[in-house]
């Protein structure tokens, strides 16, 4: 499948910054099942100043604002081939440890009573279960049962447990919850960002995330927890890291005396 994807985001300043980065994590990995046919990335009131990877192979632009900019427009732009690999991504071919993904990196992800009553009932009610794919699956959906989905009950700054005791989250939230469980299973577990191809619109105001399991003889395997499937040909990976921390697909740091305000708007169309 053929994706049309068009990100744009706009930050307006009632007064200029003295001096404001962005970090962008906004051009699509390559990988076995998505191939980039071509990308861009513009910008105005701003200048890229560096084009890298971060260490999980993530690839990074820094952005500088130009002086007295009171408006910041970044706009994303390409076309991707995805084919459909049933949720199995692959080898583990990242510079860093695949070890290094079994445990909790930050508060995002770090057990506590909520994990711990989670796994306690899933050992129960998964004893039979032979197949690792299957109990991962049985997890998944206890999670989205547990902490229904809704927006505006949690931020991005909570946490796992946090979640747990709201008993809602979004898409960020479950995957918080699920990589911790998963890695006090012993697995290694990694955060996802991207795209996903709505069935009722082609906008969205937001990207998506889900995660991915290293399993014996598989490789990693994803896992939607807020939908309750495997990653198919209608998403679109952009970055993965231990949690959301390693994904933000734009962070910045801003100098002076100014109020922000952010808007984004993400169109995604597809051609079989």
């Amino acid at each position: 499948m053929i994706f049309r994807i068009k990100h744009k985001t706009v930050f307006r300043y009632n007064n200029p910054p003295l001096s404001a980065i962005q970090k962008l994590r906004l051009t699509p990995r390559n990988e076995k099942n998505q191939k980039i046919l071509n990308w861009d990335i513009d910008v105005k009131g701003c200048s890229i100043e560096l084009e890298t990877y971060d260490y999980q192979g993530n690839k990074v632009h820094l952005c500088k604002t130009k002086d007295d900019a009171r408006e910041i427009t970044i706009t994303c732009s390409g076309r991707l081939n995805i084919n459909d690999s049933k949720g199995i991504v692959g080898k583990h071919d990242d510079k860093v440890p695949l070890d290094l993904f079994k445990y909790s990196s930050s508060n995002y992800t770090k057990p506590g009573n909520g994990t711990k009553k989670i796994l306690s009932n899933i050992k129960k009610e998964t004893n039979k279960i032979k197949s690792d794919i299957e109990r991962l699956n049985y997890l998944s959906n206890y999670i989205l049962k547990l902490v229904k989905y809704s927006k505006g009950k949690t931020s991005i700054k909570t946490s796992c447990e946090d979640a747990i005791k709201i008993g809602f989250g979004v898409c960020q939230d479950h995957v918080h919850i699920f990589l911790s469980c998963v890695r006090e299973l012993g697995f290694p577990g990694r955060y996802v960002s991207g795209y996903l191809m709505l069935d009722d619109t082609n906008i969205q105001e937001a990207s998506h995330a889900w995660a991915e399991v290293y399993i014996e003889h598989l490789g990693w395997v994803g896992f939607d927890i807020s939908n309750s499937i495997s990653p198919d040909n209608r998403y679109v990976k952009l970055a993965v890291g231990f949690d959301y921390s390693d994904v933000i697909p734009i962070s910045g740091i801003r100098v002076g005396d100014s109020d922000e305000k952010i808007n984004t708007k993400i169109i995604i169309e597809s051609k079989q």
